[in-house]
């Protein structure tokens, strides 16, 4: 994808980017992390969906609480299918990749092709690429609660703007508009989907604010460093093995879960690296 020559000034990559790490070629490891990707994929992709189905009985039933929390596994599982999506990382054929890309993305109210557009970028190690999807840690948090609610629809717009699957992003956009009309329509007497898109908005929100201000950002810290290993035990299964994200960096193609069987290998690079290394030890 070809990076636009001009572009808003709140995508500018003002922060830094995560430099290539000198990491070893995954040939030259003895690992089977890209082994049996296949069933992975199988996990990855029905887990948001069991989760929301188990939402519909669960408001067609009246159990809201149950509901509510439900909103989490759907929205963080999802994204993180789409995620893997994006980077080919589950041994799917690209027509179903894109399928599943659109489709997953749809059940939380996002476009899975522009999305696709964006994190792509922000995996781009030229300072003077734009990174639409990073320019949110840039932010006060006085500016986060605003951001954090524009964050979406800003990758989005930038996506369907620049993206190479315009018709395509066009189609994902109108799925979303029309989920919105229709629960605002059905609001008096079906108000399971209002409910539903609200809880989705919030758990957006909730993922802007952590894009800008969580463990794997360096906002508010003295050592300006991109590389930033976090540690944690039950945060990772909160965060769907987003924590590693310095690790997903390193080999952006093996799935999440089976990154942690590689940190030797990239704890060796890392300290080959003139970059400070920053390590976060999260209380949970």
């Amino acid at each position: 994808m070809a990076t636009p020559t001009t572009f808003p000034d709140w995508a500018r990559r003002t922060h830094r980017a995560v430099p290539r790490i000198p990491v070893a070629r995954l040939a030259t490891l003895n690992t089977k992390v890209m082994d049996d990707r296949r069933r992975l994929a199988v996990l990855l992709i029905t887990r948001p969906l069991v989760a929301l189905a188990l939402f519909v009985l669960a408001a067609a039933n009246g159990q809201w609480i149950f509901a509510v929390l439900l909103t989490w596994l759907i929205y963080g599982s999802a994204l993180t299918a789409v995620h893997h999506l994006i980077h080919s990382g589950m041994g799917l054929t690209p027509r179903w990749r894109h399928f599943w890309l659109s489709a997953l993305g749809c059940v939380v109210v996002e476009s899975g092709h522009a999305l696709q557009v964006t994190h792509l970028l922000h995996h781009r190690t030229d300072d003077q690429a734009p990174d639409p999807e990073g320019y949110i840690e840039n932010l006060t948090w006085a500016q986060t609660p605003l951001g954090a609610l524009q964050f979406r629809y800003r990758l989005m717009a930038w996506g369907w703007k620049f993206g190479p699957r315009r018709q395509l992003i066009s189609l994902e956009l109108g799925i979303h508009a029309a989920l919105h009309i229709l629960s605002l329509a059905l609001f008096t007497t079906h108000p399971a989907l209002w409910v539903y898109l609200s809880l989705i908005h919030f758990a957006s929100f909730a993922f802007g604010v952590l894009a800008g201000k969580g463990p794997q950002t360096n906002y508010g810290r003295d050592i300006p460093t991109p590389l930033i290993r976090v540690s944690t035990r039950l945060g990772r299964i909160l965060f769907f093995s987003h924590d590693k994200h310095l690790e997903h960096h390193a080999y952006p193609k093996v799935p999440l879960p089976r990154l942690a069987s590689l940190q030797d290998a990239i704890d060796g690079a890392l300290e080959q690296t003139d970059e400070p290394v920053l390590d976060v030890v999260m209380p949970i």
